[in-house]
């Protein structure tokens, strides 16, 4: 994507590249510290190092505001134009998804009604079989008969809706908290954001079970002195 900057910016821009190219040899020529000197040398390369990120923060903060403002605007005018879209479908798939719910489940009272019918039938048939075996003196196999389960010829109505092309249904599994206390611990997650505010205000005075407070070093670059 290009970007195009005004004459100023692009000047700025230009300058702030200079100063920022001209650090990293300063930094190198320090190959060890091993003196005060040589510390307070490293100290002025990254003071120098934090004022020249100020100026290219100054540089391009009015370009990215621009930009930002621009994509804004660019973003607000696609929600626009989507919104009537959105509207639409918002209200239309609930009607279908009702609808599919409704035939799915008039579909499986029907596979149930038909279900207990083949069973019966199956029960009743075998029912005068193994009377039919009775009076044919063949109790054993009577009893065999009127002992064993009823299997009945499974039935399945099938679907009705209609196959759209490009229309699916998607099933989407949801969960909702009931009882936060029965949560295993295993789907629990670790509140770093809550843990690192305490032990910042309280440094080596923290004390949270199941958690190591420790120190770290580094160096920042304030003010230069005047």
């Amino acid at each position: 994507m290009e970007t195009n900057f005004d004459l100023t910016e692009g000047k700025q821009i230009q300058e702030v590249n200079a100063l920022a190219l001209s650090v990293p040899d300063q930094a190198k020529q320090i190959t060890a510290i091993q003196t005060n000197e040589d510390y307070i040398r490293a100290s002025d390369i990254l003071l120098t190092i934090k004022e020249i990120r100020k100026q290219i923060e100054k540089t391009f903060k009015p370009i990215k505001q621009k930009m930002d403002a621009a994509k804004k605007e660019v973003l607000d005018q696609e929600k626009a134009a989507d919104w009537p879209l959105v509207e639409a479908e918002a209200y239309i798939k609930p009607l279908m998804a009702r609808y599919t719910a409704e035939q799915e489940r008039r579909r499986k009272e029907e596979e149930n009604r038909l279900r207990e019918i083949a069973r019966r039938e199956e029960e009743e048939r075998q029912l005068q079989a193994a009377i039919q075996a009775e009076a044919e003196g063949q109790k054993e196999e009577a009893e065999a008969i009127i002992s064993a389960p009823v299997q009945a010829v499974p039935v399945v109505v099938p679907k009705t809706i209609p196959k759209v092309a490009g229309i699916t249904m998607v099933k989407q599994w949801k969960f909702r908290v009931v009882d936060a206390a029965k949560v295993p611990r295993q789907y629990l997650i670790v509140d770093e954001q809550k843990i690192g505010a305490i032990v910042r205000a309280l440094k080596d005075q923290a004390n949270i079970p199941g958690v190591e407070i420790f120190c770290v070093d580094s160096i920042s670059a304030g003010r230069r002195a005047v």
